[in-house]
């Protein structure tokens, strides 16, 4: 039986090698000219490749993913991978290969695609796919190819210089699929104001506020970091994707805030009264928040604090706990790490990936539309169809 996997991403790889077996001839088509081109980029080169603490509430479609998770969860994934020679480590609860590089679990992948003789083909793009009784044909730059199974495990639209820039969506439309809208997900927010530059390289831990208007849209912790034209950070990227018109956020520049926090800025406030305004914040924030508190306010550095009003004082912490940031937009599908949007999952049977329009396509990875957290739950989504649907079709 011939199989056709057009993308040799994460999902892609771990298919072809999972559906090998002495019945099948994988083809495995990539356009760029290697394989694994975005896997190489993922967790900053580190390859993040999953979480500890893993659930279906990481993902924008629980139910959808809920069968995934459970037949091929975190700890299998960590396990396969030792399987294949590939050992791993933990920073948090975030798991990487030992090595710390992506390249190494590309390595030992392509080890086990020759291993397993898998069929790959580089520099091939897909232009069409047609189906009758007897099967696919799937039309390339390099000629036409025919299958009995074809599976669509192509990148949707981020990272456009890897390769995924959505036409391969155009070629499921034309089969008569339904393609939900493409945002990008996972990305950097730009801002508006005139402290970025001088706020650049800075960092707090906090809890980040997305708000649309006076409504509140979305919250996230961990580490927050600006840059020269907005802001960025884990929690910044998974609240990415919800950003609309009429944004802002809102951000603490104490690290850690909690509930004994204004008990300790009030308790300065009385022990430190000959202290100036940049002394006190001196031991609180980063240098560099200080200019923009003080600027913000138009209050003076070297005034004491006992010569600062409680009205003014409280100005004070409202921006040391809840700064306000208008939210431009986002850096868009070429800083993004992944799509919200793709093949509409009432297009697709979540027990197998199986198209309900067209038998023998199937659809897996970053072509569906399903988006997880920043974390690895992309790449695990990404590996776990892989591998069900490998399974699947090696014992079929």
């Amino acid at each position: 039986m011939n199989i056709i996997i057009i993308g040799a991403g994460p999902a892609g790889i771990v298919a072809a090698i999972n559906a090998k077996n002495e019945n099948n001839n994988v083809i495995l088509i990539e356009k760029n000219d290697r394989i694994g081109k975005k896997l190489l980029a993922t967790g900053n080169g580190r390859c993040n490749y999953t979480n500890l603490n893993l659930s279906e509430k990481n993902y924008s479609s629980p139910d959808f993913v809920k069968d995934t998770l459970k037949e091929f969860n975190n700890y299998d994934l960590i396990n396969y991978f030792k399987v294949l020679g590939l050992e791993s480590t933990i920073d948090g609860n975030r798991v990487y290969p030992i090595t710390l590089k992506a390249n190494s679990v590309l390595n030992i992948l392509m080890y086990w695609l020759n291993k397993k003789k898998i069929d790959i083909r580089t520099n091939t793009e897909v232009l069409e796919i047609k189906k009758d009784k007897k099967g696919f044909e799937v039309v390339t730059n390099e000629g036409v190819l025919k299958s009995k199974v074809v599976i669509a495990a192509f990148g949707a639209k981020s990272m456009p210089a890897s390769g995924s820039d959505g036409r391969s969506f155009e070629i499921l439309k034309e089969l008569g699929l339904k393609i939900t809208e493409l945002k990008p997900a996972l990305t950097q927010l730009k801002l508006e104001s005139k402290y970025l530059k001088h706020l650049k390289g800075t960092k707090v831990i906090g809890k980040v506020k997305l708000f649309e208007k006076d409504k509140k849209v979305d919250e996230r912790f961990g580490e927050i970091l600006f840059t020269d034209y907005g802001i960025s950070g884990p929690p910044i990227l998974d609240l990415s994707v919800n950003i609309s018109k009429d944004n802002f956020i809102e951000v603490p520049i104490i690290n850690n805030v909690d509930e004994k926090t204004i008990e300790m800025l009030y308790s300065r406030y009385y022990m430190f009264p000959d202290f100036s305004l940049e002394e006190y914040l001196m031991g609180i924030v980063d240098k560099k928040f200080i200019h923009y508190i003080i600027d913000s306010l138009n209050l003076d550095k070297k005034i004491a604090m006992n010569m600062i009003s409680m009205s003014d004082f409280e100005k004070i912490l409202e921006i040391l706990l809840k700064s306000r940031f208008k939210v431009l937009g986002t850096m868009g599908f070429k800083n993004s790490q992944v799509t919200r949007g793709g093949v509409d999952l009432s297009e697709v049977n979540s027990y197998n990936y199986s198209c309900k329009k067209i038998e023998d396509l199937y659809i897996i990875g970053e072509a569906l539309n399903i988006d997880g957290d920043c974390g690895g739950y992309n790449l695990q989504f990404a590996f776990s169809c892989g591998y069900r649907l490998g399974r699947i079709l090696s014992e079929k």
